[in-house]
C-alpha cells in the first residue's frame, strides 16, 4: 500500500501551490446517459487531486442509485438519508476514503432521496454547506441523464465535465444534456472527457464530433479536457473494488487520469493567476465568488 502511494506521488509530482481560501472549486462529473465510466472518473480524479496536496471531498450524488460505496468496498453505516432526516450530521457521515479523499455517501434504492420537496432540498444543502470552507475540491458524481436533481448540480457547479465515449449513443445523450443546459437554463461552459477510447486520436475524435453539433446547432463551444484509454487494468481495478490508482499508478488510463487532473489544476489556479484575464472575465469570476455554490443550489429553480 505504502509503495503504490509513494509510486502515485512520484507519477504526479511534488505540487506546492497555495489553495485558495476563499472558495472551493466544484467539478460536476455527469454524462448524458448511465454506463460510461463517470463514477470510475470521479473516483481517481479525487484520488488525483488528493495526491497533489489538495483537500477532496467526493460527493455521491446520484440519490436513488449510489454506487461509490461500492465501488470502493464500503459499507457506509449512515448516508445523506440520516442527515436529510434530521438523525446525524454532515460530520458523521463522513467516510475516509483511498488517498486521502472524503466521501458523502448518498443512499442506493431509497426512493424518497430523488423525491425530496423544496424544503427538504434546502434543509440537505444547508447542511452540506457546513464544511465547505474545508474543501479545495467538491468532487460531485451526479446521476447519469437529465434528472431534476441532476440539472440542478451541473447548473450550479464552477466546472462541468461530461463523460462520453465513442458510442453513438453516448455522445447523442451527451449533446442532449448540454442542449437542455445552454438552451433552457443559458449554461454553455462545458468540458468533455472521453473515456474508453483506443487512442489519443479517438479520444479527439469524441470531442471533435461533439463540438461540431454544439457550434453548428447551439452556437456553444465546449472545451476537451483530456481522455482516458480503453485499459484492462481498470477492469480489474474494478472487480478488486480498489481505485486504478492505487491498485495500477502507472497503468495507461491511470496516466491519463493523472493528466486531466494537472489540467484541472492549472485551470483552478489562485486568483492573483485572473489578472491576465480579460476585465469582463475577472468581474464575471468575482461575482460568482460572492455566493457559495450550496447557496446557488437553494435559489436554483428548475423550468
Amino acid at each position: 500500500m505504502n509503495d503504490q502511494a509513494s509510486s502515485l506521488r512520484r507519477i504526479v509530482g511534488e505540487n506546492t501551490t497555495t489553495s485558495d481560501p476563499n472558495r472551493v472549486k466544484v467539478l460536476c462529473i455527469t454524462s448524458g446517459k448511465g454506463g460510461v465510466g463517470k463514477t470510475n472518473i470521479s473516483i481517481n480524479l479525487s484520488i488525483a487531486l488528493a495526491s497533489m496536496g489538495r483537500k477532496v471531498f467526493l460527493l455521491d450524488a446520484d440519490l436513488g442509485l449510489a454506487n461509490i460505496d461500492v465501488l470502493l468496498n464500503l459499507t457506509p453505516i449512515y448516508t445523506l438519508e440520516h442527515v436529510l432526516s434530521g438523525e446525524k450530521s454532515i460530520n458523521d457521515i463522513i467516510l475516509d476514503g483511498p488517498g486521502d479523499i472524503k466521501i458523502l455517501p448518498a443512499s442506493s434504492g431509497v426512493v424518497e432521496m430523488t423525491e425530496m420537496d423544496h424544503d427538504q432540498q434546502v434543509h440537505l444543502f444547508r447542511k452540506l454547506g457546513e464544511i465547505e470552507r474545508e474543501i479545495d475540491y467538491l468532487v460531485i458524481d451526479t446521476g447519469a441523464g437529465i434528472a431534476p436533481h441532476t440539472l440542478r448540480f451541473v447548473a450550479n457547479s464552477d466546472e462541468v465535465l461530461i463523460v462520453a465515449t465513442p458510442e453513438p449513443s453516448s455522445m447523442t445523450d451527451a449533446y442532449s444534456l448540454i442542449k437542455i443546459m445552454v438552451t433552457r437554463y443559458q449554461i454553455n461552459k462545458f468540458r468533455v472527457i472521453a473515456n474508453n477510447v483506443v487512442s489519443p486520436a479517438e479520444g479527439r475524435q469524441v470531442y471533435e464530433r461533439l463540438q461540431k453539433v454544439t457550434r453548428d446547432f447551439l452556437k456553444t463551444d465546449i472545451d476537451f479536457m483530456g481522455h482516458v484509454l480503453k485499459d484492462p487494468l481498470l477492469v480489474k481495478s474494478v472487480r478488486t473494488q480498489r481505485p486504478l490508482l492505487q491498485s495500477f499508478p502507472e497503468a495507461p488510463a491511470a496516466r491519463c487520469l493523472i493528466s486531466i487532473a494537472r489540467g484541472i489544476e492549472k485551470i483552478h489556479k489562485p486568483v492573483a493567476a485572473l489578472k491576465s484575464l480579460s476585465i469582463e472575465h475577472t468581474e464575471n469570476v468575482n461575482h460568482q465568488r460572492t455566493t457559495s455554490f450550496w447557496e446557488r443550489l437553494i435559489s436554483w429553480r428548475i423550468s
